[in-house]
């Protein structure tokens, strides 16, 4: 059974229960039985992206990420405003991606230990870029770290989760009235200018980190798996590297930025 016909069967369901109809057209001239069509991949895209970063012994399948995917885009139909200036597509993401993240927070699979490896590279990687005043090659990092660079990339498939955004995460300053991403995914009100400028904000500087602020390598896969949506294999082979090592670089990306960015946008 396809993924979009298991939705639209627990969808009929819910509204049975719920005692509703069946909407004639929400929006871009499609029915609510069309958008579940054409955004189902998109649960399977998110979870699959999610599932990616999880370490090896997370307690969850890919089936149950992309069943809380599938809550999150029935949420979505089920709250979308057209008269908000916000596109469908946006908003539909967002809700499927908030569902997920939230069926992992209540799961913590990463030990405090992994936690502490993971900060311990984005500090030894921000002293030595402030040494050598450029971004630092992974040889760098891994010498200042005293391992050789198969440690170091071994401690980079240890700690790849860490690159999972935490919904309960400030987003900027809680005293100063910041919010956590939570809290900015459950605003169903239009941003304000302030909100406005702060996304601005956060997107220069994490295109400043990307441009500037770290290796070649690393950002080249950082384009092509979020900007081309291109899969792990399928980077491999444009870099000549297996699907693990390219699983490697897109942690240490990752956690390049979190580095980069943790004071800026904090």
């Amino acid at each position: 059974m396809s993924i979009s016909t298991r939705i639209a069967q627990y969808d009929r369901a819910r509204q049975q229960a719920g005692g509703e109809g069946e909407a004639e057209i929400l929006v871009d001239g499609l029915t609510r039985a069309e958008l579940i069509e054409k955004y189902s991949r998109k649960v399977t895209y998110v979870a699959r992206r999610i599932g990616h970063r999880l370490p090896p012994h997370a307690p969850l399948e890919l089936d149950d990420l992309i069943n809380s995917g599938a809550l999150g885009l029935l949420d979505a139909l089920d709250k979308f405003d057209p008269n908000k200036n916000t596109s469908f597509g946006t908003y539909v993401e967002y809700r499927i991606r908030g569902a997920i993240l939230d069926l992992l927070r209540g799961l913590d699979p990463v030990s405090r230990t992994v936690r502490e490896k993971s900060s311990q590279v984005q500090r030894v990687t921000r002293e030595v870029e402030l040494r050598l005043g450029r971004p630092a090659e992974s040889e760098d990092v891994a010498e200042a770290m005293g391992m050789t660079l198969p440690e170091y990339h071994a401690l980079l498939n240890e700690v790849r989760s860490i690159s999972l955004l935490s919904l309960d995460q400030p987003a900027g300053n809680r005293d100063e009235g910041g919010y956590t991403l939570g809290e900015q995914l459950e605003d169903d009100n239009s941003e304000g200018p302030d909100q406005e400028l702060n996304r601005k904000q956060a997107l220069a500087a994490l295109a400043d980190a990307i441009e500037n602020h770290i290796p070649e390598r690393l950002r080249h896969v950082l384009i092509m798996y979020y900007y081309r949506e291109m899969n792990l294999k399928e980077i491999g082979l444009v870099l000549g590297v297996s699907e693990s090592r390219v699983s490697q670089l897109h942690t240490e990306a990752c956690l390049r930025l979190r580095s980069r960015l943790g004071k800026t946008l904090s």
